[in-house]
């Protein structure tokens, strides 16, 4: 069992602990440009490139994406009920409790313990997870309809796109799936960097409550991952991919969200560090389960 785990943990590990490293020992990280270029081109091709050359069937895709609404939506119930418990403001709270790391630790976690099947069923997940924060997540914290924003973002648009493209069976040129590949190649390593830089950005004020919310994150979506893969009975690959995309930390998206419309930007930021940092002794835990 150490031996299927380690392969897995290992290099997620290595690359975020080098993200800590540069956040420490570097003056300047370009954490916003670095973002945009995983946002509107290394993700974007990793989606379709991915996607389109996978043996993925539409139905699978469709699966997929019904079970990530499962999880999604039980996580919410989960997340409302523990906040009205633990007397944390439901809009602040509620939102980082409900949206986990699915893009910078839930892919490579999928990539690694399940190949390209893994990743494929995973980048799912990741949009319909992406498009639900951009929208809901975003209209729960400003109390508005998102407005035109949203039709701009290249994940959105990329996540159609492939959708189309597996439902015509579409075969790549083998000259446009080496591009794609190649540049959605970059989009992973350096998700984790930046985790790992912003781990070191993020400053924790209440430890004790950091703690406490961070490891909610993880009880709240790791029940409710239990829970989809029972309700619907899943198997294979795709239960290992719900289970660990149930099992990823909040997102650090969360935190500049937070920041950005003043919704209890510390206490979002403990949640999210104690979150990860608890998701290390976890996420092995979840995955000697599923294996």
């Amino acid at each position: 069992m150490f031996a299927t785990i380690t392969p897995v943990i290992v290099p997620i590990v290595v690359c975020i602990a080098l993200g800590i490293w540069w956040g420490r020992s570097q003056p300047n990280f370009p954490s916003t440009f670095v973002g945009d270029l995983v946002m509107k081109i290394g993700a974007p091709a990793l989606i379709i490139g991915t996607l389109g050359t996978t043996e993925l069937q539409l139905n699978a895709l469709l699966e997929v994406a019904g079970a990530a609404l499962v999880l999604l939506g039980i996580t919410a119930v989960f997340a409302i009920i523990a906040c009205l418990i633990c007397r944390w403001p439901l809009r602040d709270i509620g939102v980082p409790l409900v949206a986990g790391n699915s893009g910078n630790m839930g892919l490579p976690l999928c990539l690694f313990a399940f190949g390209p099947e893994g990743l494929a069923l995973s980048l799912g997940v990741f949009v319909l997870f992406s498009l639900t924060h951009f929208t809901l997540g975003s209209a729960v914290l400003t109390e508005k309809v998102p407005g035109p924003t949203l039709l701009k973002s290249p994940v959105v648009w990329s996540g159609l796109l492939a959708i189309g493209l597996v439902a015509v069976d579409y075969e790549f040129p083998v000259t446009l799936s080496n591009t794609l590949n190649l540049l959605g190649g970059m989009a992973i390593p350096l998700m984790l960097l930046t985790l790992g830089v912003s781990l070191v950005e993020l400053k924790l004020k209440d430890v004790g409550t950091a703690l406490w919310m961070g490891a909610m994150r993880i009880v709240v979506s790791v029940s409710a991952g239990v829970l989809t893969v029972t309700l619907l009975d899943l198997d294979g690959v795709l239960r290992g991919v719900i289970l660990l995309q149930a099992a990823t930390p909040a997102a650090v998206f969360n935190y500049l969200l937070a920041h950005q419309y003043r919704r209890s930007p510390e206490a979002v930021a403990g949640l999210v560090m104690a979150s990860t940092l608890i998701s290390f002794a976890t996420i092995p835990l979840v995955l000697a389960f599923i294996v």
